[in-house]
């Protein structure tokens, strides 16, 4: 694959695809006496033109980019300079750089990862080894004194963000800002911890600034980044405790649109009622609620109803799904929307380098065995770390792939597109095997693993240097603790291994393994990586789902994102949860249409997610329980059945989940209704009518 400038506004050129000669991501021409000028009259390095290599000392720092970023580390940035070699040592505020993220693409630039380090300027120091020569650069890094967690989200907003600092003295009365908005929703938890729901906004990457009560105003530049895309943690509950007035906010999926004229119903503990309507910003007030715990309720025609029970806090903040029937087309006959808005991506434009030794040299795939058959290459291929270790490796399409031909400097171009923010990108290098009318092969030797790169909305990330140093010769064995089953299943497991690398996961192609029950022995993943080198500080995150049948159905049973260390031994997974059972509806009667209840220990559960739907699929009453709950009673739609589930057959889903150690119903966030942030879960159904 070639590569050409792309010219993005008011930005120097960037590479993307075309069919000009390759560009050198070393900086090198064959125009001038070895500066910086790529040659199409612009420069690479920050618009200050080419490097005079004659001038001023042999050994220098001239700049760092990314110039700043969180006082936790892991910013990936390029140290631009001259005299560098593979043999250079870096210190960023005293503190030294891990070797391992030390890639020099040639002698004009290193690439690092920050360490920790105090809020504020930072000294970055370049030691050469060999010769002993130093150099300095005063403040050259700048770490923030507070970071964002999530740090990229919808641009509808809605996102429930965690702003921790360092040395903050964030006070009742502090307030904060994205990209100059207020975040709304915003609560103190200490000096150095506070959250807030993000305002709507436009796609790119934004500041945070917070301002406390006597005028003290720290901001964070490229703190948060705004992507057309679902986040998981939007909606939900939040705010003080009731009593008080609670508010209840209704959106409509995919894009999180106000929802106006919603009915909400909110049921209180003595078993009074009340109702209203949302306005046309989406909102309904209750100034003096029924007493606490509400069971609180949103629908409206065409519109899938929604219930969280339980509710002690004053907001509510429900993303409802639109009817998907035939009665719901649009007058212009059109069905509901179904998708989102366009994703605005960015892209990662690199080398993946094999050290060999030689300075600044291009080496081989070492690693990477000869194919031996003629439908086999060699071939390696780039990705994001998983916001899920649910989902599976696959391969991508085969003209993305990184070869052994592919054109570079001392590696082999890549280009990636992504969703914008701060990212892991890891590369797996490997023989591929496409033979025609088969299903394609490919077996993993060789990875490389990134972190903190900034990948730009819309934009391009140019000089991202992955070095291809990890193997594949671990193995790692799960043996299975408390699985229970019954008459009617589980029968069969499906088992997964992933590597978290630190906000997403790293997920390998040979990850997955079906087996049928009971097992003969331990569950065995052979070829993975060990926890050496860019790994070092990982874990490996295991998840086995018990299930039921060739389509892997109810009931079913889960243990997630248990996290370990160790390959060469036997490691135990579990304990499973036990299965819920579904007394209302019951089978064999009809359904009363407001009660939902089910059998379970107790203490076994956070969170207790319900669907009763219609066979068709087209309406699903979503309800959400705290975990000890065992019993719902909805409103009584029967005088305003447009408002509720059709008449007739009825599935219903009872997921009972566990969830990390700190969760609180009370804060329980969309993100949280999901299996991808369950440690454990147990789900079965059963059939209905009314």
């Amino acid at each position: 694959m070639r590569l050409a400038a792309l010219f993005a506004s008011a930005l120097a050129p960037f590479l993307i695809l075309a069919c000009a000669a390759p560009r050198d991501l070393g900086g090198r021409t064959d125009t001038g006496p070895g500066g910086l000028d790529p040659g199409d009259g612009s420069s690479i390095d920050d618009g200050s033109g080419p490097i005079d290599l004659d001038g001023g000392a042999p050994y220098a720092v001239f700049g760092v980019q990314a110039s700043h970023g969180p006082y936790t580390g892991g910013t990936r940035i390029e140290i631009r300079g001259r005299g560098f070699s593979s043999k250079t040592r870096v210190k960023i505020g005293g503190v030294e750089v891990d070797p391992t993220t030390v890639v020099a693409s040639d002698p004009l630039h290193v690439q690092v990862l920050t360490p920790p380090g105090e809020p504020g300027p930072a000294d970055v120091e370049m030691i050469d080894v060999p010769t002993g020569q130093t150099a300095f650069l005063s403040g050259g890094f700048t770490y923030d004194s507070f970071y964002a967690d999530p740090s990229s989200g919808a641009t509808t907003g809605g996102t429930l963000i965690t702003l921790t600092g360092r040395g903050t003295k964030w006070v009742t009365g502090t307030t904060a800002t994205v990209d100059g908005k207020p975040c709304g929703d915003l609560a103190v938890k200490d000096e150095t911890h506070l959250t807030c729901v993000a305002p709507a906004g436009t796609p790119g990457v934004k500041a945070i600034s917070i301002t406390t009560p006597d005028t003290v105003v720290v901001s964070a530049r490229d703190a948060y980044t705004y992507a057309d895309t679902t986040d998981g943690y939007r909606g939900g509950l939040a705010g003080d405790k009731l009593p008080g007035e609670l508010k209840v906010i209704a959106l409509v999926n995919p894009n999180g649109d106000l929802l106006p004229e919603a009915t909400v119903v909110v049921r209180g503990s003595d078993g009074s009622i009340q109702t209203a309507k949302t306005s046309i910003s989406g909102v309904a007030s209750f100034a003096a609620p029924p007493p606490a715990p509400v069971t609180v309720t949103i629908t409206k025609k065409c519109i899938q109803p929604t219930t969280f029970d339980g509710v002690k806090v004053r907001s509510v903040t429900a993303y409802l799904n639109p009817v998907m029937s035939v009665a719901c087309i649009s007058p212009e006959g059109e069905p509901p929307p179904t998708g989102g808005k366009v994703k605005e991506l960015g892209s990662a434009v690199g080398e993946l380098v094999w050290p060999i030794g030689v300075e600044f040299k291009r080496g081989g795939w070492k690693g990477v065995p000869d194919p031996k058959t003629k439908t086999q290459r060699k071939a390696a291929y780039v990705f994001a770390a998983s916001s899920s270790n649910l989902s599976r490796f696959t391969l991508p399409s085969p003209e993305q792939a990184t070869t052994d031909t592919s054109p570079g400097t001392v590696g082999y171009q890549f280009i990636f597109n992504t969703l914008p923010g701060i990212t892991t990108l890891y590369a797996v290098a490997g023989i591929e095997d496409r033979p025609e009318g088969k299903q394609a092969t490919f077996d993993p030797y060789v990875y490389g693993l990134v972190r903190g790169v900034g990948i730009p909305g819309g934009g391009v990330i140019d000089r991202v240097f992955i070095p291809m140093t990890g193997t594949f010769t671990a193995q790692v064995d799960h043996d299975l603790i408390g699985l229970g089953k019954t008459a009617r299943g589980p029968d069969r497991i499906r088992a997964s291994l992933a590597i978290d690398v630190g906000g997403g996961y790293m997920l390998l192609p040979n990850g997955s393994k079906d087996a049928l029950l009971p097992l003969g022995g331990p569950v065995s993943f052979v070829g993975v990586p060990p926890l050496l080198g860019a790994l070092a500080s990982s874990s490996y995150v295991a998840t086995v789902e018990a299930s039921t049948g060739s389509y892997l159905a109810a009931p079913l049973t889960a243990v997630n994102k248990q996290k370990h260390r160790i390959a060469g031994k036997t490691v135990s997974i579990g304990p499973f949860l036990a299965l819920p059972r579904i007394t209302s509806p019951a089978v064999d009667k009809p359904w009363d249409g407001r009660t939902v209840s089910f059998d379970l220990p107790s203490g076994v559960a956070d969170v207790i997610v319900i669907g009763v739907g219609a066979v068709d699929g087209s309406t699903q009453w979503t309800i959400v329980l705290p975990g000890d709950t065992r019993s719902v009673t909805l409103p009584d739609f029967s005088a305003k059945p447009e408002l509720g589930l059709p008449a007739g057959n009825l599935i219903i889903g009872v997921s009972a989940a566990k969830l990390d150690a700190d969760f609180s119903y009370d804060s329980v966030r969309y993100g949280q209704l999901g299996r991808s942030q369950w440690t454990a879960y147990a789900y079965d159904t059963a059939n209905g009518y009314w």
